[in-house]
């Protein structure tokens, strides 16, 4: 028995899918060369429409969060404005709702983009709830620089000379500060003079935190043999060697080497307490170092102002709560940023994310022999 199908019944139900804006122009497609139109090929055409009307969508989306994004930074360096604007932002609020969190991130007066030890690009804010001194944008000549310095053709050449600690450092040594790599002896006493001269250089900002820096070498005398000698140390803090009596100073750093990992000891002359601060902290705290810190602050005294000096309220706090490394190789640099940052007088206000940022402006900062 013969079929007959109802193309008329056929192109009603066709044409009740199809939006009635396109209905007549897919039945002037219809045919091609008096032959019908397969469902395929409709089916491509309102593929092709739904598509064309998503991008339309998407470029009104975005237009619309960029117009938001550039009232808000209107209205923050232009506060009158704001209430102007606030009509208008409400009424486009409900289209980027659910995009707010990203694009607060995007706020920030001054960002850098930086990748991290994965390959994670992260970007580094200066006004996101932090100092901005210490998370200044590298400018595109200061990394091009520190990348030179890092080439292997310039492995043993001397890169920088350190006159008063006549400390050099060739490439090979600057290399340390490439990622992953392990902080050497020489890069972190070139980095603690700079930061000595940046206190002494500008008082104006850093005289109200006075802070001695001890290098690698001191923890490593003082406790050599049989566990405590002062005599090993006593001539490093001279008046005529430093110019003040150690005494005076509010907090003094010591760098601790273990073995491939390093550590921080601090002498808060100025909250009475010695600090002990570990980025790793996976440990319990030993009381060695420490104690000999604490003697050797007695002894300290004792030679160099004449009298005994009472510690006996002082606390012994080994720090929790501090920035810590997420890898093997990272001690170091947490090291220093520690001492950085305590020497600005500033909280610890850094995270892992910002090691492959403080790799690199560690290393521009020596090769220009001033920490900033």
């Amino acid at each position: 028995m013969a079929v007959v199908l109802n193309h008329g019944s056929r192109n009603r139900n066709r044409n009740r899918r199809i939006s009635l804006r396109h209905s007549s122009d897919l039945k002037k497609k219809r045919t091609i060369s008096g032959k019908p139109v397969s469902n395929t090929t409709t089916t491509l055409s309102l593929r092709q429409e739904f598509h064309t009307c998503s991008r339309g969508f998407l470029r009104f989306k975005l237009w619309v969060r960029a117009s938001v994004l550039l009232k808000k930074k209107a209205a923050r360096h232009h506060p009158s404005l704001d209430h102007c604007s606030n009509h208008h932002n409400d009424s486009q609020a409900q289209l980027v709702e659910d995009d707010d969190d990203c694009s607060n991130h995007h706020n920030d007066s001054q960002a850098q983009l930086v990748e991290d030890d994965d390959g994670r690009i992260h970007e580094l804010s200066s006004t996101d709830g932090f100092s901005p001194e210490p998370f200044l944008p590298l400018k595109e000549e200061e990394v091009a620089q520190v990348k030179t310095a890092f080439s292997e053709t310039n492995r043993m050449k001397i890169m920088v000379s350190h006159n008063k600690s006549r400390i050099e450092i060739c490439g090979e040594a600057l290399q340390c500060l490439m990622p992953t790599q392990l902080l050497n002896d020489e890069v972190i006493n070139l980095y603690l003079e700079l930061l000595k001269e940046r206190e002494t250089s500008y008082p104006q900002k850093y005289s109200f935190v006075k802070c001695h820096f001890f290098n690698t070498f001191f923890y490593v005398k003082l406790v050599r043999g049989s566990g405590y000698n002062y005599e090993a140390v006593r001539r490093w803090t001279s008046q005529k060697r430093l110019g003040y009596d150690l005494i005076d100073c509010d907090m003094i750093f010591v760098p601790i080497h273990n073995r491939v990992h390093w550590s921080l000891a601090v002498i808060n002359n100025k909250e009475r307490k010695f600090m002990y601060l570990d980025s790793l902290n996976a440990a319990v705290p030993h009381p060695t170092i420490l104690n000999a810190l604490a003697k050797y602050l007695v002894d300290e005294v004792k030679d160099k102002n004449g009298y005994k000096m009472d510690i006996t309220s002082w606390d012994m706090e080994y720090v929790k709560e501090l920035p810590q490394q997420q890898n093997w190789f990272d001690c170091g640099m947490f090291m220093l940023k520690y001492i950085d940052f305590y020497s600005r007088g500033l909280s610890l206000q850094f995270s892992q994310k910002h090691m492959p940022y403080f790799r690199l402006r560690t290393a521009k900062e020596i090769l220009n022999l001033r920490a900033d």
